[in-house]
């Protein structure tokens, strides 16, 4: 095989290929080696989220089986997970923003992608993992100190009843605690389904002008 050079799209080819030929050890190897290589939103942006986008579309139209669509997703879950705890490491004392989905929707990597960029940029990102119910999250946040919660949302709103619950969630949370929405289907969402005190995310560059402003905010508390 080839040897991926630290170009974003080398690693999103070289990583499909290895899937392709359930070579499990190589798309490893690839993924640690672009994870030491490029930066965190970087390696999301142009290697992660790409790659999984592709897997996903080449499920759909059969060129990848469910089994290869798995070993990528646990080897991306796995690299996310090791990033998560290093950057949190890294600033112990930064403001906290909890990341999860709702009850219902169990697609987590978007989330736990997001988290990983938070934590890079400052943050202490405290990954809840998906499908918790608005209840769990509330008890949560009136345990831990959070300036915010990031819910993903990727599956349609009326399967997984994201009105409701987005309503239930802000019922239950003070309002010093902002509520930021983000992912496919987030964008979608119709204004009356969106509570107040809650902020849309349209993009991966407002996301980060948000996190540096919460961060910075975090160094003179």
């Amino acid at each position: 095989m080839s040897t991926a050079s630290a170009e974003p799209t080398s690693y999103v080819t070289d990583i499909l290929a290895a899937i392709a030929g359930y070579r499990i050890a190589d798309c490893d190897r690839l993924i640690v080696e672009a994870q030491a290589t490029l930066a965190p939103v970087t390696l999301i942006h142009e290697v992660f989220a790409p790659v999984l986008r592709e897997a996903g579309e080449r499920w759909q139209s059969g060129q990848l089986s469910v089994v290869q669509e798995h070993m990528l997703s646990s080897a991306v879950r796995r690299q996310l997970g090791h990033a998560l705890d290093f950057h949190n490491r890294s600033n112990p004392a930064g403001p906290c923003l909890a990341y999860t989905t709702l009850s219902g929707e169990r697609h987590e990597l978007g989330s736990l992608m997001l988290a990983v960029i938070g934590a890079s940029l400052g943050v202490r990102a405290i990954y809840l993992g998906p499908d918790l119910p608005v209840g769990e999250l509330s008890r949560f946040c009136a345990n831990v100190r959070v300036a915010a919660v990031a819910i993903s949302i990727i599956t349609r709103p009326q399967v997984t009843d994201v009105d409701e619950q987005l309503h239930e969630l802000r019922r239950l949370l003070p309002e010093s605690i902002d509520i930021w929405l983000g992912g496919y289907s987030a964008l979608h969402l119709e204004p009356g389904q969106i509570p107040g005190k809650c902020t849309l995310i349209p993009d991966l560059a407002d996301f980060q002008r948000r996190l540096a402003a919460l961060a910075q905010q975090g160094k003179h508390q």
